[in-house]
């Protein structure tokens, strides 16, 4: 990372854009000057993908019409997001964070997950949220439990559940395109 993309404690860098991408509504061109993601502002993709840089080698790569919010962290010294809309896979380096997807999650350190929003036809059901550990380990407070999810599981979130939630295996090395094109940035090998 060059002097001109250093992160500024407490905010976010927008690393990559492809496409339609839009920090607080204002679409977003890359040049020589860093854009900063500050707390409470939203990144949203189109037909594009964006990847977003933290403090401590947390990134976020957001799919094709996806949005994300900068949540703040108060005196922490971890990242903060809440996923919106669409698909975000995230990397944690040497510090984890904290994700909010219907609840909030606690992501480990040197770890790769990945979070699915979608809606429900059902109108009392506004949205559920499905998040996968591929590497590290999440935990998630529910109504009186907490689950943690380890590698090759998967957990759906939101719709009431509370403590009725289970965990699902998934195959790590099914991929689909966003997988492959975060592979691609991170320097792993794309599988099928």
């Amino acid at each position: 990372m060059s002097p001109a993309q250093t992160i500024l404690p407490g905010s976010g860098l927008i690393a990559h854009v492809e496409g339609k991408v839009y920090l607080n509504e204002q679409r977003v061109e890359l040049s020589g000057a860093p854009l900063y993601v500050l707390n409470s502002s939203i990144v949203r993709t189109e037909e594009g993908r964006s990847e977003i840089r933290f403090a401590g080698g947390v990134s976020l790569f957001l799919g094709e019409n996806t949005a994300v919010k900068r949540i703040p962290s108060g005196g922490y010294n971890f990242s903060r997001f809440e996923v919106l809309n669409g698909s975000t896979v995230v990397t944690t380096g040497e510090m984890g964070s904290h994700a909010i997807c219907g609840h909030e999650v606690t992501l480990s350190d040197f770890g790769l997950f990945r979070f699915d929003v979608f809606r429900l036809p059902e109108p009392t059901v506004p949205k559920m949220c499905g998040f996968k550990v591929n590497r590290g380990a999440a935990a998630v407070q529910l109504s009186s439990v907490i689950a943690v999810a380890t590698p090759g599981k998967f957990l759906s979130l939101g719709g009431g559940a509370g403590d009725r939630v289970a965990l699902q295996k998934f195959d790590t090395e099914q991929k689909d395109d966003l997988d492959n094109w975060v592979s691609q940035r991170i320097g792993l090998p794309p599988t099928q």
